[in-house]
C-alpha cells in the first residue's frame, strides 16, 4: 500500500541551546515507510557533518520512526521544514510545510 500524506510535527519555536523533537508520521503504507526531512526544500543528510550545508547543525535522524531530534537547536535551524514518507510501492508523498523559528 503507498503511503498517505504523511503529518509533520514541527514546532514553531524553538530556544536555542534546548532540544527540540520534530517528527513525521503516517499510517496507510505498507511496508511502512521511511521518512526523509526537508529544510528550505533541501534534503537533511542522515549525519549534518557530511554537508557543508549542515555542519553548523546539530541533529539526529531516524528514518524509521521519522523523528528528527535538534541537540541542541542553533540560530541557524530556523526555516522551513516538510518530511517525505516513501516505500517502494507508490511515489513518495510530502508533508505541509511547517516553520520553526529558533
Amino acid at each position: 500500500v503507498p503511503p498517505g500524506k504523511p503529518l509533520a510535527h514541527v514546532p514553531s519555536s524553538a530556544t536555542v541551546g534546548s532540544r527540540a523533537v520534530l517528527r513525521c508520521s503516517e499510517a496507510q503504507g505498507s511496508p511502512p515507510p521511511t521518512f526523509r526531512w526537508y529544510k528550505d526544500g533541501t534534503e537533511l543528510p542522515q549525519d549534518p557533518k557530511s554537508s557543508a550545508a549542515f555542519r553548523n547543525s546539530s541533529y539526529s535522524l531516524d528514518p524509521r520512526t521519522g523523528e528528527l531530534v535538534f541537540e541542541p537547536v542553533g540560530g541557524w535551524d530556523t526555516g522551513d521544514y516538510h518530511c517525505e514518507a516513501s516505500n517502494n510501492v507508490g511515489s513518495p508523498q510530502k508533508s505541509d510545510v511547517f516553520r520553526m523559528e529558533a
